[in-house]
């Protein structure tokens, strides 16, 4: 049992969360050891028996990541999903993803910081500032973290409040007018009372070159009143506060709060023309690129040209283009021409308020923790992604969410355990619809909306144990019970389009389509392993049952209904070994999935759904950390995963084995930087590469959803100063201006077209930071 003294406990925090492996990129190299909390309780990240990637904060400013996502280029069997361009970003773990758009979905792969769960998707994509360390932890964590983490877990840890004075301030200028600023200001305001205070502004211009003219050829109906602006856009905002309080000699309560606001640019979308191939009745068997069909037709069906749009004409204007002739200005550059385009379109907010107790008495430790969060979105994208003024998509939604957590914790000579009781709820008032301006030739001058509102409460018991059977062998144990109810209300209504920007529901029309049902679950995960430590290796193998909950599904054009809870059985054995006298680590992996009424989601011409299917996933990472010299650092990651969808329908009477959507089949990335003293400090140049194979955007795996595989490389300079006060700081991202694709969605049934988002072109900037 651990009992610190308060000015202990900070000491130990602020050490802490400064170390890590592998180490932090500062002035000097090597590795060097991290504690995690993965398992709840502080531990070094070679003694637990979790595949655990994690990164310091240190590590973070010197790779130059600003945002939570760009993670993922170095950890291992990590992938990128979402949809509205990647302005929702979510994390694919070894190919546990549900891409649902919609603001009542909640993904497969938990997002937690400072301890407080994100049940929004859309809060999951935040820029990362002040942060002491993120752990992103791989395969099934219910029976600890519990909701809906049976693809792993994202675990972020801000910097705290210290005892002593000390702060920073960083800005970094960059191509496109990107100018970002960050700081924070730590220490004692009264005797046992410490605060920090921080927060950043990122200001970015527009990327994307809009070259819209209203009601020019090829379509010459008019478009989006002010629409035609120049997009991929980010003006972001955000600050935390923080008051840490002693109670006795033994104990703190924490007081946080939070606060950020985002205003974009509608999805940074581009349009890729698309062609249906359907069977003689009518069923979708395909999707495959406008230019490979050699007559232009509208859509395929049993080899022959049909009317696609319902205009009496079965072939297209122009041969290769959409059905009103459109074509993207230079494929996948930087110019588009659409309509629907605004400069501040998407809005995002978020707030909380926390309060964290840490008490160490003499025999347990306890901790508990109140947390509430609200989130609102506001998001309108041109669903063609053309000149045309077609159907223009919206969504509003409001998330608010209040959780309690009780943990008590303990360890004899033989024993460690944690056990806890936890709640959550969730209110989530959610509306998505589609908007046709008058010239429109479906739902012309009408919206179509859903409006959703669904309430969540689970409620959860706890508890794991590690028993030492000897001084090497650990037997490890855990099992958690959750009972979730849900109550959802679901409307459709249609009424008259009067501003095709913003949707404006009338309720007091009837409403087309009504589903007011409520649900009760009870869920439960387990977890039984082994861990085995012989010298400077631990091995592990074991067994993780984890569960997600069932939800609602609630597509744009109605038809709601219930989808059930998926289970997962996973069987992981993996080492963690260091070697060269501790300056190399050796981490690997494999695992095998079976899945129980997997949740797929499936997206088809503007509306989703996810269903229940069997699959199983399987794979293999390594990762390397090494210092083969004094100022040398290596990186090297690699994953392999086939992940399995088992006979989803892909079309009406059609079954396929199938990808799980944005799961890559190989991953690698590697990472070299060599340091030097200079100029009275130390230098440091770094190169960092990752690859990525082939994926599909859409459940289906038809022939046009394919992303190909792509590469890229960034390198950063480094300059920090001997006494670690100034550091500067010259970069370029994607260094040889790679424009592959990132995100995609089929809407090939309405327009002929389908929307890709590519990655941002090559970037270049300084930062200049000084600590105090």
């Amino acid at each position: 049992m651990h009992t610190l003294n308060t000015h202990k406990r900070l000491l130990a925090l602020t050490v802490g969360m400064a170390l890590s492996a592998p180490a932090a990129f500062a002035a000097e190299n090597v590795w060097e050891s991290i504690e995690v909390t993965a398992q709840k309780r502080n531990e070094n990240i070679s003694d637990v028996g979790i595949a655990i990637t994690a990164f310091s904060g240190e590590q973070l400013e010197a790779l130059g990541l600003e945002s939570s996502t760009e993670l993922i280029a170095f950890t291992p069997g990590v992938s990128l999903a979402g949809d509205i361009g990647g302005q929702r970003a979510i994390f694919n773990i070894r190919g546990v993803v549900q891409n649902d758009y919609a603001d009542l979905a909640e993904a497969p792969v938990a997002v937690y910081v400072d301890g407080g769960y994100l049940a929004s998707t859309q809060a999951q994509t935040f820029g990362l500032f002040d942060v002491a360390r993120i752990e992103i932890l791989k395969g099934p964590q219910g029976t600890l973290f519990g909701r809906n983490a049976t693809g792993g877990l994202v675990n972020t840890i801000t910097a705290k409040p210290t005892a002593d004075t000390e702060g920073y301030a960083e800005f970094t200028a960059a191509r496109f007018e990107q100018y970002r600023f960050e700081g924070a200001i730590s220490g004692e305001i009264a005797d046992g009372i410490y605060g920090r205070f921080s927060g950043f502004t990122n200001q970015q211009g527009e990327i994307l070159e809009n070259i819209y003219e209203d009601g020019a050829a090829p379509d010459t109906r008019l478009g989006s009143v002010g629409g035609g602006e120049d997009g991929y856009n980010d003006d972001t905002k955000a600050f935390r506060a923080q008051l840490m309080f002693d109670i006795g000699e033994e104990g703190t309560l924490l007081l946080s709060g939070n606060w950020s606001d985002t205003t974009k640019s509608e999805g940074p979308y581009q349009v890729v023309n698309t062609t249906e191939v359907k069977d003689a009745a009518g069923n979708v068997i395909d999707v495959i690129f406008a230019a490979d069909d050699p007559l232009g037709c509208d859509t395929i069906q049993a080899g022959v040209c049909v009317d696609g749009n319902f205009n009496g004409d079965p072939f297209r204007p122009v041969q290769g283009g959409d059905f009103n002739g459109n074509f993207d200005p230079d494929g996948s550059g930087n110019k588009v021409n659409k309509d629907f385009a605004f400069d501040d379109q998407n809005k995002i907010k978020s707030k909380g308020l926390a309060a964290t107790l840490d008490y160490a008495f003499e025999s347990f430790d306890f901790f508990a923790m109140s947390d509430y969060k609200e989130f609102k979105r506001t998001v309108g994208l041109d669903s063609d992604q053309t000149a045309s003024p077609e159907l223009i998509f919206q969504s509003n939604s409001t998330i608010e969410q209040l959780s309690q957590e009780f943990r008590f914790s303990g360890e004899t000579a033989d024993l460690k355990w944690v056990g806890g009781l936890y709640y959550l709820s969730i209110d989530t008032d959610y509306s998505q619809g589609l908007a046709g301006s008058p010239t429109t030739f479906f739902l012309g001058g009408e919206e179509n909306n859903t409006l959703v509102s669904l309430e969540t409460d689970s409620y959860s018991v706890f508890g794991q144990v590690d028993y030492s059977l000897t001084d090497d062998l650990v037997l490890v144990g855990g099992l958690r019970y959750t009972r979730e109810n849900k109550d959802f209300l679901g409307n459709v209504y249609q009424n008259e389009n009067t501003n095709d920007r913003i949707i404006e529901i009338d309720t007091s029309t009837a409403s087309l389509e009504v589903m007011d049902e409520q649900n009760d679950q009870n869920l439960w995960s387990a977890k039984l392993q082994l861990e085995y430590s012989v010298g400077n290796s631990l091995y592990y193998a074991g067994i993780n049952r984890g569960v997600k909950a069932g939800s609602f599904n609630a597509p744009l054009l109605g038809g709601f209904s219930f989808y059930e809870p998926e289970e997962l059985t996973s069987y992981e054995a993996g080492l963690k070994h260091s070697f060269m006298q501790g300056s190399g680590v050796f981490n690997a992996n494999v695992f095998y999935y079976d899945y129980s009424d997997y949740q797929s989601f499936s997206w088809v011409n503007n509306a989703g759904v996810v269903t229940n299917e069997e699959a199983s996933f399987s794979g293999v990472e390594l990762e390397v950390f090494l210092t083969p010299a004094d100022s040398v650092d290596v990186m090297v990651n690699f994953s392999y995963t086939d992940a399995v969808v088992e006979d989803l329908e892909v079309a009406s009477g059609y079954f396929a084995d199938t990808t799980p959507p944005f799961t890559p089949e190989f991953q690698a990335s590697a990472m070299l930087r060599y340091n030097w003293d200079a100029f009275n400090g130390n230098m440091a140049a770094q190169l960092s590469a990752s690859y990525q194979s082939e994926t599909f955007h859409n459940a289906r795996n038809f022939t046009a959803h394919e992303i190909d595989s792509y590469a890229t490389a960034d390198t950063r300079l480094t300059w920090v100063d001997g006494q670690d006060k100034w550091s500067l700081a010259a970069y370029v991202d994607n260094l040889f201006d790679s424009d592959h694709e990132l995100i995609g969605f089929d809407v090939t049934g309405f327009y002929g077209t389908s929307q890709i988002s590519y990655a941002k072109p090559r970037t270049y900037g300084v930062t200049v930071r000084r600590n105090f």
